[in-house]
């Protein structure tokens, strides 16, 4: 994970699993959830979940931004799980953002048209520049 000079960390989660490595980091700018390996059914409970404390801690002031630079595998569970997590963010009036998606990923959002509903940026450090929602 690739975080600009100006932010800085206030809490950090680790989590490995097989095929999954998972990353979260509080910044002055939001949050940063960093997956790396594969996103797929088996783990999506798991990822739904990471999400979901994210967007719990942000609710309404911060940037939630989803680190998937280092995902090789991203399955339509995987897609489902993001969306959902969009879905929720927008109630919560927080923004999810989707950051330097891999090529991988990249393909299958813009193959699904997903690419149109989720808010993109081509790296981390765009994506914690967003403003944060109004109120």
């Amino acid at each position: 994970m690739a975080l600009d000079q100006h932010s800085q960390r206030h809490a950090q989660h680790l989590l490995w699993v097989p095929d999954l490595h998972v990353e979260t980091a509080r910044t002055s700018a939001g949050t940063v959830c960093s997956f790396a390996g594969d996103l797929h059914a088996d783990n999506a409970q798991l990822v739904r979940q990471i999400l979901d404390e994210a967007l719990d801690q942000a609710r309404g002031t911060r940037v939630v931004a989803v680190d998937l630079s280092a995902v090789a595998l991203f399955t339509s569970s995987a897609l489902n799980t993001l969306l959902a997590a969009h879905q929720r963010a927008r109630a919560g009036r927080t923004e999810l953002v989707v950051a330097a998606p891999s090529e991988r990923v990249r393909r299958v959002l813009e193959v699904t048209g997903a690419d149109t509903v989720l808010t993109v940026c081509q790296t981390l450090e765009q994506a914690l520049r967003r403003p944060v929602p109004a109120a």
